[in-house]
């Protein structure tokens, strides 16, 4: 798998702490744990950095592939047509660094909870507190 990916949808969020990811899909209610060396390849594709780049850039790129492929399967990801960004010379050290395979972990355990949390039922235009408008009854004329 080469080229640049991006986040599947706008549905998925991410936020780091402390050096691991937590990615979080609004669809669905899974939350995704990543370790360092996956928080650190998914900071570089949410900011465009294409995949060959990230691959010549770690020490052992051998568990890059299968990583990659995961978060396609789990939808968090897909490819993308845009132009790969460049590297930085820090993102390039952080990846050297790197002495273990990216690594996510699923948790559906809270998922209800997300789902259920009305901020999910919302007007797009309006924001929360505004329920979205009820479909048009198009049988009507």
């Amino acid at each position: 798998m080469t080229g640049r990916y991006a986040a599947a949808s706008r549905d998925i969020i991410s936020e780091d702490f402390d050096g691991d990811a937590v990615v979080l899909n609004l669809a669905s209610g899974q939350y995704f744990g990543m370790n360092g060396a996956a928080s650190a390849v998914w900071s570089l594709l949410m900011a465009g950095v294409g995949s060959a780049q990230i691959a010549a850039g770690m020490r052992d790129a051998a568990g890059l592939a299968p990583f990659l492929e995961r978060l396609v399967a789990l939808g968090l990801i897909a490819p993308s047509a845009e132009t790969a960004e460049n590297m930085g010379a820090g993102d390039a050290a952080r990846l050297a660094a790197l002495a273990e395979a990216p690594v996510v972990d699923v948790f559906d355990d809270l998922s209800d909870l997300i789902l259920a949390d009305p901020i999910h039922d919302v007007d797009a235009d309006m924001g929360w507190p505004h329920s979205p408008a009820p479909a048009a009854d198009a049988s009507r004329g």
